[in-house]
């Protein structure tokens, strides 16, 4: 897929979520309360992530981000953990798949430093996701039904029986679409979702698209970073799809993203 000269993009963040035995019950190691994020500071460390933010003193929370790793103050990739919770993330500068799969390679690299027994033990827990979110900005004057009929393959809308009440306006204050569709490759679901945000002070709407799969349904034997970078890229893969069919490209052209 070409580079874009002006992406909508926002962040892409590639994650692994661990620990729910069922609907709002966690079970983890002790390790994993008290002593993985030390563990995985020194792992990281090794990689030139040596910037260190803690962002959660309080007890960790399950899944629940607890501390930041960078290279340099304020650059990214960053790569997060928390109690059962890990992350990659990289936002529009600088972003290319071909870097950003590189970063994943190497985060699972430092994760599976960090504790080579952990990733086999979650497994039966063990999700992985993959996760865009890209902003679109309207024009003030257009009515946000009006911008996704011109600039998104999506039926979204009323009908003109309910609209055309002399008691309405017409105009749409906000917006929330979500769909959910299964995979085959990979096994798993895709999510969608379009609503209304605040985007740097700034009103407009966010398009979020997740590959989710869980780990069990996707690798057969023991879990490897190879097995997990062989997933991301399916993944990216419909995720391309996504975008190339959902978005016309006057989405991002037209507006100042």
């Amino acid at each position: 897929m070409p580079l874009l000269d002006n992406p909508p993009l926002i962040e892409a963040i590639f994650e692994l979520r661990w620990g729910e035995v069922s609907p709002g019950r966690f079970e983890y190691h002790q390790n994993e309360e008290s002593l993985f994020a030390g563990m995985f500071s020194a792992s990281a460390k090794n990689k030139g992530f040596v910037v260190v933010e803690n962002i959660q003193n309080k007890v960790p929370l399950p899944m629940a981000i607890s501390h930041r790793f960078r290279k340099q103050q304020g650059t990214w990739p960053c790569f997060q953990v928390g109690l059962g919770v890990f992350t990659i993330n990289q936002t529009k500068e600088q972003y290319s798949w071909n870097s950003f799969k590189k970063s994943i390679e190497i985060g699972l690299d430092v994760f599976n430093d960090t504790d080579s027994s952990l990733i086999d033990s979650i497994k039966d827990t063990l999700s992985v996701s993959l996760r865009y979110q890209d902003a679109f900005f309207p024009d003030e004057t257009e009515d946000i039904e009006q911008f996704l009929d011109k600039h998104f393959n999506i039926n979204f809308g009323l009908p003109s029986s309910f609209l055309d009440n002399s008691n309405l306006n017409g105009k749409h204050h906000s917006v929330n679409f979500n769909v959910e569709v299964g995979l085959e490759k990979p096994q798993g679901v895709v999510r969608i979702t379009i609503a209304k945000a605040i985007i740097n002070d700034k009103p407009g709407l966010i398009m979020e698209t997740v590959v989710h799969s869980k780990a069990k349904e996707v690798i057969n034997d023991d879990v490897k970073p190879t097995d997990l970078m062989e997933w991301a890229e399916q993944a990216h893969d419909i995720q391309q799809h996504a975008f190339k069919t959902i978005i016309n490209p006057t989405a991002y052209k037209e507006c100042d993203v």
